[in-house]
């Protein structure tokens, strides 16, 4: 069916031609051939005239010229006769609006430009993918251990349905990687076109465990999309006469999409003025240490404080190298990790409390902390150290906690030692102790509970037999599942109902009734056109009046689906749906 492009060129060339353009088809797709017509009466052709030019440009590829003479009908119904100038064109790989031009015709010796610019609407097939997605690193290269992002890229088409979902994630194993909830992720219509929508979002943080050439594997989602137009012949017979129609058919079926795999240039740390005591921590890090206090007695806990904060591995930071606290003893410290995202990076902070219990009294200087790592940005090792600090040990009240192993506080150590009121406990003796001794394997239920496993064992053994034997006929598996897909599929329809959307409705009804005929008979009716279908259904000896009522629904949701949305009323939804239910209820006997 031939589309005239949404404007007639009118422009008076000699004895004033009239010139319009069309192009052979409605939907021109990516990459694939059409052709652009230019059409001019006959009777207004002057005789002297040149072949008409068309420019390329936007990437698509002229592949030939030719011409033809035809007949066609004016305004007023009246027979002309008309030249078209036929150009073979590609269209670009790209989707979008773009266009050829200019369109210009040399007529009497004089350059006539007919068209700058000539705008084409280009689609993609449906036979391709619905959706497109990519990741895309914030960095190029990066320093073993650095942190980077990558950015996940999707665009949708005007063939997608939706039902997103992710299922295939894996970054590898040469990284560490902290992965966003992706609830930004919202899809916005992309300028220039009607149908297209995009959105894009921060899909993780990642930081190199190693050097060298890193790929990050492809991402995989599974979603919905319209097939490819299907024609489909209908056959109606009344009073003796049957016609044959025909009519386009488009289904939802499942597809898949993956981005292309990435390579990383990770690059080593320098090996020039690296600390000898290297943490490996890579990125912009603040280090703070300090005790809660200056002067304790013994029996009192001194605390160390350490915070170590970056934007290096997520989720990762190493301890610093502590000095030696032989004069304290200490339990086991205190760890608590954090992350946050912050100005787009992954910011780690790990907070370390340290308890130790001085010995003895006296002055302690306990020597500076450092912490050390690469700053990337700088492309130099940076060191940030705290202290050192004297600590003040006065006598306590109890100094012989020094001689215990575990420090514990002082009021429990005084409990432990408290006497009870006395200081001696008499035995008492035991007076109602039997001697008499029973021998429990001359009991009922000893012989009891020996026996019992032996009718439970057979028992067990019949069961799995039984459940080994059904789960094994797969005919059998799925019919017990019909019913179960049923009500899943029919829950769709009525959503599709609540939210006004009859064609999603009608979808959602006749792939709900198909797949319930193809799990009760063990047989795919996906594909078959209806009179197949009816064979099919005739050998599985169905009343002729239910295979009736099945293509009659069917032809109702085909109809519905490509009729005017204002047509359908809810009143004829619900009682559609009620008609399949009704009929899926009677359907049983297939079982």
């Amino acid at each position: 069916m031939k589309h005239f492009l949404l404007f007639c060129l009118l422009f008076t060339i000699s004895a004033g031609a009239r010139v319009s353009i069309e192009f052979d088809k409605d939907r021109i797709e990516a990459g694939a051939p059409f052709e652009l017509r230019m059409i001019v009466p006959i009777q207004e052709l002057a005789e002297q005239r040149e072949t008409p030019r068309l420019m390329m440009r936007d990437g698509f590829v002229f592949r030939a010229l030719d011409s033809m003479d035809t007949r066609t009908a004016d305004f007023f119904g009246h027979g002309i006769r008309i030249r078209k100038y036929i150009f073979k064109l590609t269209a670009p790989k790209k989707v979008g609006s773009f266009s050829v031009g200019p369109l210009s015709w040399k007529v009497n010796d004089k350059e006539y430009e007919l068209a700058d610019r000539i705008p084409i609407e280009i689609k993609k097939s449906f036979n391709e993918g619905a959706l497109s997605l990519s990741l895309t690193p914030n960095k190029k290269s990066v320093y073993e251990g650095e942190q980077f992002s990558l950015l996940l890229s999707m665009r949708t088409y005007e063939h997608f349905e939706g039902n997103v979902a992710f299922t295939g994630t894996e970054l590898g194993n040469d990284f560490i990687a902290h992965r966003s909830d992706l609830k930004d992720l919202k899809f916005q219509p992309v300028p220039g076109s009607r149908t297209d929508m995009e959105s894009s979002a921060r899909f993780a943080w990642l930081a190199p465990m190693k050097s060298g050439v890193l790929t990050i594997p492809p991402i995989q989602v599974k979603y919905t999309k319209r097939g490819a137009p299907k024609v489909v012949e209908k056959n109606h017979s009344f009073g003796g006469f049957s016609s044959t129609f025909k009519s386009i058919s488009q289904e939802s079926v499942e597809a898949e999409a993956q981005s292309a795999p990435i390579t990383l240039k990770v690059l080593s740390l320098p090996a020039s003025l690296r600390p000898v005591d290297f943490t490996g921590m890579v990125g912009n890090y603040s280090f703070e240490a300090a005790f809660d206090k200056s002067e304790l007695s013994i029996g009192e806990a001194l605390t160390l404080n350490i915070t170590i904060k970056g934007d290096g591995k997520p989720g990762t930071i190493t301890d610093p190298k502590l000095p030696d606290f032989s004069d304290f003893r200490s339990v086991p410290p205190e760890n608590t990790t954090s992350k946050t995202i912050r100005s787009g990076k992954v910011i780690t902070t790990k907070t370390t409390k340290i308890f130790l219990y001085p010995k003895k009294r006296g002055t302690f200087v306990i020597p500076e902390i450092t912490y050390n790592w690469f700053n990337p940005s700088k492309k130099a090792y940076e060191t940030a150290s705290q202290g050192p600090w004297e600590i003040q040990v006065e006598k306590g009240s109890e100094e012989d906690i020094a001689t215990t192993t575990v420090p514990v506080p002082v009021t429990v150590q005084k409990q432990e030692i408290e006497t009870l009121g006395q200081d001696i406990r008499f035995i008492h003796p035991l007076n109602h102790i039997s001697s008499k001794a029973h021998a429990f394997y001359k009991t009922i239920p000893f012989w009891v509970l020996l026996f019992t496993p032996i009718p439970l064992y057979l028992l067990l053994a019949a069961f799995i037999r039984s459940h080994r034997k059904h789960i094994s006929n797969g005919a059998l598996m799925r019919k017990s599942k019909a019913q179960k897909n049923l009500k899943q599929q029919l829950q769709s329809a009525k959503t599709a109902m609540q939210k006004n959307d009859p064609r999603a409705f009608y979808a959602s009804l006749e792939k709900s009734l198909i797949g319930f005929l193809s799990d009760l008979t063990n047989l795919e009716f996906q594909g078959m056109t209806r009179e197949q279908m009816k064979e099919t259904l005739q050998k599985q000896n169905l009343p002729e009046t239910q295979i009736q009522q099945i293509d009659s629904l069917l032809e109702k949701c085909s109809s519905a689906r490509f009729a005017p949305l204002s047509s359908i009323s809810m009143e004829v939804n619900q009682e559609v749906l009620k008609q399949v239910e009704k009929l899926c209820s009677a359907l049983e006997v297939l079982k």
